[in-house]
């Protein structure tokens, strides 16, 4: 029997009193209203605490083994180091609760709303997690090996150094989680959901992953090996290093996939490539191929202080970093500076088309003169005066560009453009 029956407990919370190393063993409080109690040390197992609030309630070090907590609300508690191997917590709400270090061995999360909630270190084997909201939880190094996920909700969760060895992951939702170096050797994992998570050094060997979905992944270094991914989704996965051995990867869907070292979309593969590296072979490095007659300066060029001129109907693409340099470009001519181009205290002169996907800052004034068209993408830079042709320019400012331009016609006056992705008029 309880040391106090369940009126005596519930007027000691009335007054504020600790109920520190309580012994409520078996005690009966369905729907009791016990919000901020200090229950530290209590011991709770077998109790009935059945939809009663314990909103903050201090469960640390708590022992609540099979004790019956079906709808109840933990919303914020302290559970740190709390015994709840056992515990039926099915639709209770802990969010935001602190269970780093508890022992929920065995427990009956199903439909439970965790979101929010600190589980560093917990030990789940077991456990029933069933359509249980995790998303935005903490699950590092949690250990989680035969713990059924179905239908879980894990977005954005993190589960870094986590352990899910032969868990039950069916149709489990791990979108933009956190699962590097993850432990999931043998798990179940038919028709979850992968998509932008990232998967650095995770071990998927030997699991189910039927219709799984990878899409956008940073899967770098993972190991597929003996996994069996008929009909998974790869397409925008980042693959360097992915270990597959013996995998089966029949019907996988997969436009492209990302195999470059620092994953930045910079070695992408498709087709019979991608079948090529998942089989452990080496893929062959192919430079980009470009139209006959294109210009192109790489990345990791300088060019300071040079004068260059094009003639029409030329093409050129720019990734280097050009300093003081002035360029000359004919009718018709494709100038193209390409995101990791660099064009500092540089001018332009000429009828052709300009593209700016990186970063032009002028040096005399205008820095561009007479351009037929102009064009600046979403995240690129354009500081400098314009001035128009007597035809006048052809503008195409995306939504996201960043300029500092004035615009001119030769005898007209000037108009200014300043903010972000957005023109004055």
């Amino acid at each position: 029997m309880p040391s106090l029956q369940p009126d005596e407990v519930i007027k000691k919370v009335q007054k504020g009193e600790s109920l520190e190393r309580a012994d409520l063993r078996g005690v009966v409080l369905p729907r009791a209203v016990l919000d901020g109690v200090n229950l530290r040390r209590g011991e709770l197992d077998g109790a009935n605490l059945e939809a009663a609030s314990l909103k903050r309630a201090n469960l640390k070090n708590a022992s609540l083994r099979e004790t019956f907590l079906v709808g109840a609300n933990l919303e914020d508690a302290n559970l740190e180091s709390a015994d709840l191997e056992g515990c039926n917590l099915e639709n209770a709400n802990l969010r935001g609760a602190n269970l780093g270090r508890a022992n929920l061995e065995g427990a009956n999360l199903m439909n439970a709303n965790l979101s929010g909630a600190r589980l560093a270190y917990a030990e789940l084997q077991s456990a029933n997690c069933g359509k249980t909201d995790f998303s935005h939880s903490i699950l590092t190094h949690a250990d989680l090996d035969e713990c059924y996920l179905g239908g879980a909700r894990l977005g954005e969760a993190d589960l870094r150094n986590a352990t899910l060895r032969g868990a039950n992951l069916e149709e489990a939702d791990f979108a933009k989680a956190r699962l590097d170096h993850a432990e999931m050797g043998d798990a179940n994992a038919n028709l979850a959901r992968f998509v932008s998570a990232s998967m650095q050094q995770v071990n998927l060997s030997h699991s189910t992953l039927t219709g799984a979905d990878f899409t956008d992944a940073d899967a770098r270094k993972i190991n597929f090996t003996g996994a069996r991914m008929q009909g998974a989704i790869l397409t925008g996965a980042k693959l360097n290093g992915v270990v597959a051995t013996d995998a089966e990867v029949a019907g996988i869907t997969c436009e492209w996939i990302d195999a470059s070292t620092e994953g930045d979309g910079s070695k992408p593969l498709r087709n019979a490539q991608i079948v090529a590296l998942l089989s452990g072979k080496e893929v062959e490095e192919k430079a980009p191929t470009r139209p006959q007659g294109t210009r192109y300066f790489g990345k990791g060029d300088v060019l300071r202080n040079a004068s260059l001129e094009f003639g029409g109907g030329a093409s050129v693409e720019i990734e280097s970093l050009f300093e003081h340099c002035s360029i000359t470009i004919g009718t018709g001519t494709e100038l193209v500076i390409g995101k990791h181009g660099v064009l500092a205290g540089c001018q332009i002169q000429g009828a052709g088309n300009i593209t700016i996907h990186g970063h032009f800052f002028e040096g005399d004034s205008p820095g561009i003169v007479g351009p037929s068209q102009l064009v600046v993408s979403k995240g690129a830079s354009l500081v400098g005066a314009i001035e128009q042709p007597e035809s006048f320019t052809r503008f195409g400012f995306e939504p996201g560009c960043n300029l500092r331009v004035k615009i001119a016609k030769p005898g007209a006056q000037s108009s200014s453009s300043k903010g972000n992705g957005r023109r004055k008029k």
